[in-house]
């Protein structure tokens, strides 16, 4: 309580604690799963998944080992809630192709360098989420399914491009899941793998096949 004078009575006024308002514990709380998620990461770059420990993590995060479970069950979580954020920057990169208002010739390198610039960004993420894709595992299940659901959106891309006259594929739908797996194939190949190639080269080797696919006549 703070007291304020007037006109000579004491007037009692309530101060609200805004550190414990629900917005302001809902913002620590994510802060928090960031900050292990980000330490997850971290620690990714210098050692194999399989080498991970909760304790290691906690440690590179400064909370204390038991904060961890607050928030995630397994290290396995953590990889998945890292996989959400990435799906989400190669959305926003696939885009600058996708969407119909963009260009559909050079739309296709714009997007192919923002895709190549996330895998080299998250390369020791991306080389745990394979490492981290056992049989039948949770990771394996949700990386395919996030590779999958850029399907419909290139066959929507390839109707609105054959509608204009500017492509013309006998098996679109076929043609799409090719071109999507070999861009996961070759990125990640290219960057989790360390390979001495630059994001503009990996982009400009993507987008020439892109092109050639869908703009060369059919033969």
């Amino acid at each position: 309580m703070s007291q304020i004078r007037t006109t000579g009575r004491l007037r009692q006024v309530a101060v609200v604690d805004s550190s414990n308002h629900p917005g302001r514990r809902q913002a620590r709380r994510e802060a928090t799963k960031r900050t292990i998620m980000d330490a997850v990461e971290r620690l990714l770059g210098d050692r194999p998944y399989a080498d991970l420990r909760v304790e290691d993590v906690m440690a590179a995060s400064g909370l204390t080992r038991t904060a961890f479970y607050r928030y995630f069950p397994d290290l396995e979580s953590v990889l998945l809630a890292l996989l959400a954020s990435v799906r989400t920057e190669l959305a926003d990169a696939a885009n600058r192709w996708l969407l119909l208002d963009t260009d559909p010739d050079g739309g296709i390198l714009e997007a192919n360098t923002a895709l190549a610039r996330v895998w080299s960004r998250h390369w020791a993420l991306l080389l745990a989420f394979s490492d981290a894709a056992t049989s039948g595992s949770r990771i394996q299940v949700a990386w395919h399914e996030m590779v999958e659901s850029f399907l419909d959106p290139v066959e929507r891309r390839f109707a609105d491009l054959a509608r204009r006259g500017l492509t013309s594929l006998e098996y679109p739908a076929e043609t799409a899941r090719a071109l999507v797996w070999m861009n996961e194939r070759y990125l990640f190949e290219t960057f989790a793998r360390n390979r001495d190639v630059s994001v503009e080269v990996a982009a400009a080797t993507l987008a020439q096949t892109w092109r050639r696919v869908l703009f060369s006549a059919p033969g």
